[in-house]
């Protein structure tokens, strides 16, 4: 009687384990939301392309078959040709219209590294046809333009002027240094342009 007794106390020892573990088991399962989500986006990344003289300078960087000196008419010296005296220009054309970012424009000018012509001078400079701003003969210069962000103007012309100075007060060449240049001489000028793009504001 005894032993059957305690047969029983384990048998419903056992079925309340059980139940317990089987509502643990269905708490576990059923009693807790869980939710997960995934995303990816696609982020639009600024533009950041310049044309100088609607070549694009970050496919290629050298733009000098672009830059077209013009000589002014002069009945002694002929056409497409310097020598002292001469007087002409050349423009720069920079096309920011697909550029979304503010940036710093840094226009350098210098004589060519082959340039033999010390009198070879830059006289001034205009922006989209405006104001000469004087250079005074220098033979190196900086010009530097802020720009903002969705500005009215994306496309600037420089017209840099330039000049085989001949004044006898300024020139370091004299008259057989002038003729030395049309045997063995070439008259170069360099063109550096920097974009940088401006620190966020935040």
């Amino acid at each position: 009687m005894i032993n059957i007794l305690q047969k029983r106390q384990f048998r419903l020892l056992l079925a309340c384990i059980a139940l317990l573990l089987l509502v643990n088991l269905i708490t576990d399962t059923y009693a807790k939301y869980i939710s997960s989500a995934n995303a990816n986006s696609d982020l639009t990344i600024a533009s950041w392309a310049f044309l100088v003289n609607n070549q694009d300078v970050l496919q290629n960087a050298d733009f000098s078959n672009t830059i077209v000196p013009v000589f002014d008419t002069d009945a002694n010296i002929a056409s497409g040709v310097i020598a002292p005296t001469s007087t002409g220009y050349f423009d720069v054309t920079i096309d920011s219209s697909d550029v979304n970012l503010a940036f710093d424009e840094t226009i350098t000018l210098a004589q060519g590294t082959s340039n033999t012509v010390s009198d070879l001078v830059f006289t001034g400079y205009t922006l989209n046809g405006g104001t000469l701003v004087p250079l005074n003969n220098l033979t190196t210069t900086t010009i530097t333009s802020n720009h903002t962000v969705n500005e009215q103007t994306t496309t600037n012309t420089y017209r840099f002027y330039i000049a085989w100075n001949d004044d006898a007060n300024t020139q370091t060449m004299n008259n057989a240094a002038d003729t030395a240049q049309a045997n063995t001489g070439t008259a170069s000028v360099s063109v550096n342009i920097n974009f940088i793009q401006r620190a966020s504001s935040n």
